[in-house]
């Protein structure tokens, strides 16, 4: 996920209305110019040390019988208590939609928690709201490790990444993981809110993540409650069979045009073209251009009744 060098992009053209419009090609010293910005905007995201600390409202959830602080961390930074913990849950939560990858899939994740790179928003129960341990959904050892620091025990967390996807840079939830107990009362929502919030204020085109095809329920969750898309570059967008799929919410239309308008090849393109001469006949209008690839970008056919004309 590191920066990629520079590439030399081709012009994209726009047809309107069946005229092609040649678009300008931007200058090297723009492009190398918005790369650094890019490059610059991601490594201030990486550094921040507490990203609540810009929405302090979001420091507390209360809400249908729950009462959660919530507090930032690091990869590189967690105690031996916490990591224990964030095992457990992850094991509780996603052992059933992995199934036969789950044993290669937990030892990837326990590498990926403790990255300096990886930040954290821990959500703790309230000191004074803590009941009896047979609320717990874990078993009883794991729930002898959970962390109680200067607030109640863990109950979740979100370990998020700022990294860069397509040229575009993103804020990459790598797990959102809560227990079950405290599921369906607002709180995993409330922390998406968070998300897209810490992602906007530090310059990211999107947040993205990766979700299980087998976990119907976070399917549900992200593309009809949250209003997550499919991405272009996820595995089955691209005609390839994967266990997951890959979402996004962006930003701005760069990150709109690269993450979430469908691509097709020219050879596709010249098949709808073909018929173009009909289709306008027909009220209908076309749209697209070409991206840096060279492919051409199809935005949906809408007739002119469905544009407000």
């Amino acid at each position: 996920m590191d920066s990629k060098t520079p590439q030399r992009r081709r012009p994209s053209s726009v047809i309107q209305n069946g005229t092609v419009i040649r678009e300008k090609k931007p200058k090297r010293s723009e492009v190398l110019a918005k790369k650094k910005a890019v490059e610059q905007s991601i490594k201030s995201a990486r550094a921040e040390k507490d990203h609540l600390a810009s929405f302090p409202e979001f420091r507390h959830f209360v809400n249908n019988g729950l009462s959660m602080c919530l507090k930032s961390g690091r990869g590189d930074t967690l105690s031996s208590p916490v990591k224990h913990y964030v095992q457990s849950l992850l094991k509780l939560n996603m052992e059933g939609p992995y199934g036969s990858e789950w044993l290669d899939e937990e030892k990837v994740k326990r590498r990926e928690m403790v990255a300096p790179e990886a930040h954290y928003i821990f959500v703790h129960e309230d000191a004074n709201s803590v009941g009896d341990e047979t609320r717990m959904m874990l078993n009883a050892e794991e729930a002898s490790t959970s962390c109680v620091e200067d607030s109640g025990p863990l109950v979740g967390f979100v370990h998020y990444r700022f990294v860069l996807e397509e040229d575009v840079p993103v804020l990459y939830v790598y797990e959102l993981q809560i227990e079950p107990r405290v599921q369906g009362k607002g709180l995993g929502k409330f922390l998406m809110q968070l998300i897209e919030l810490i992602a906007q204020k530090n310059c990211m085109g999107a947040v993205m993540l990766t979700v299980q095809k087998a976990n119907l329920l976070a399917l549900n969750f992200y593309l009809s409650k949250l209003r997550y898309i499919i991405s272009t570059i996820s595995p089955s967008k691209m005609g390839i069979e994967k266990s997951y799929e890959i979402l996004c919410k962006t930003f701005n239309d760069e990150a709109k045009t690269i993450l979430e308008v469908q691509l097709l090849s020219a050879r596709t393109i010249r098949l709808i073209l073909s018929d173009s001469l009909s289709l306008i006949s027909q009220n209908t209008l076309i749209d697209s251009h070409l991206d840096h690839s060279g492919n051409i970008l199809i935005f949906p056919f809408q007739t002119m009744e469905n544009r407000g004309f």
